[in-house]
């Protein structure tokens, strides 16, 4: 009776042990596999939220460049339409004429948000969040382009104000200045500087910013598919 107890006993120590030694383990198990999880799942929302800042910059980079080009077709349509009929103006229309000479008028400068571009060159555990090197690589690659982009209308804004110097100092405060649109256009389409500069617009600086858009959009759309990007989520993302 005496062994049955304690065999008793003894089975109800080892079930007890048991039972709170399998507690504890799967309580560890618990607290390390959550752990884990949330730690996963806040490196995969570190690293889409990284891709997306990315994306987003690129893609309105590449809405600013878009703006800027229909924005330059306008002034070289009308400045080569005026340009081929300088010996015959008074057959361009007064608007036409005034959208000519107004072209000349206006400063104008450059605007760039870098705030993403910089983020990433500085920090490179941000990179570093990003498991795809293909999308790092293709994203350097845009940044790149960009750059050059913004190097690129750097230069045209400089000329464009520099001509803009010019027609008030030889258009608007000549001795004797141009009182109708017409003889303003003349004065302009007169001097080489200015034929100059409107055939330079048309064959280098509008055919140049047209490639490299180009370029950028399709390098850009890359990023957005490669890392499964909708139209969607990236608005979203630029409204908060």
């Amino acid at each position: 009776m005496s062994d049955m107890k304690t065999k008793w006993k003894l089975s109800d120590f080892w079930e007890q042990t048991l039972s709170c030694t399998l507690g504890t383990v799967i309580g560890i198990i618990l607290t390390f596999g959550t752990s884990a999880w949330i730690e996963y799942r806040e490196k995969q929302e570190t690293e889409r939220t990284a891709a997306m800042m990315v994306i987003h910059n690129l893609d309105s980079c590449c809405e600013d460049l878009e703006e800027s080009v229909k924005e330059l077709q306008t002034i070289d349509s009308i400045s080569m339409r005026v340009l081929t009929a300088k010996d015959r103006l008074e057959t361009v229309s007064e608007d036409t004429l005034q959208l000519f000479v107004s072209s000349f008028l206006t400063h104008t400068f450059n605007t760039n948000d870098q705030t993403a571009e910089t983020i990433f060159s500085s920090n490179i555990e941000t990179w570093k969040s990003i498991k795809s090197s293909e999308f790092v690589e293709l994203a350097g690659n845009c940044f790149s382009a960009k750059r050059l982009m913004v190097k690129f209308q750097d230069r045209l804004e400089t000329e464009k104000n520099n001509m803009s110097d010019l027609y008030l100092e030889t258009v608007v405060c000549a001795d004797k200045p141009a009182e109708s649109t017409l003889e303003k256009a003349a004065m302009v389409l007169s001097s080489a500087t200015f034929r100059s500069f409107i055939n330079k617009q048309h064959g280098f600086y509008l055919a140049g910013m047209q490639m490299g858009l180009k370029v950028l959009r399709e390098k850009t759309d890359d990023c957005t598919r490669l890392m499964g990007v909708t139209e969607a989520e990236l608005q979203q993302f630029g409204y908060n």
